[in-house]
């Protein structure tokens, strides 16, 4: 009686994990997904990197690997923005859009 009982349980999970599965790959492919391409140059980075002009970004943030908030930028179309004062190492760079939204991260090298 047990087994058949453990039985039924595992296989009503089963099925409800399998169902739950198939109701988010459905709903993934029925939204669109809007991506947005984002690209810091040059990279290795030396004093001052661009973007290419992107009407989505309002702000970028630049962090270092720990996740401390180092410079923050206010995007002007075709400005560099100067990183020259940074020690050498790996940065992250955020691109914030309206309402602070995070667009994307980047990881930067600079040299």
């Amino acid at each position: 009686m047990k087994q058949a009982l453990l039985l039924f349980v595992f296989f009503l999970s089963f099925s409800a994990i399998g169902f739950s599965q198939a109701s988010n790959q459905r709903l993934a492919l029925n939204t669109p997904s809007k991506k947005i391409e984002i690209k810091v140059f040059p990279n290795p980075v030396t004093n001052h990197f661009s973007i290419k002009n992107n009407k989505e970004v309002k702000e970028i943030i630049v962090f270092n690997m720990i996740g401390r908030a180092l410079k923050r930028y206010n995007y002007v179309s075709g400005q560099k923005y100067f990183v020259g004062d940074l020690p050498k190492g790996m940065y992250l760079i955020q691109f914030l859009g309206p309402k602070n939204k995070i667009i994307t991260t980047q990881r930067v090298s600079k040299r």
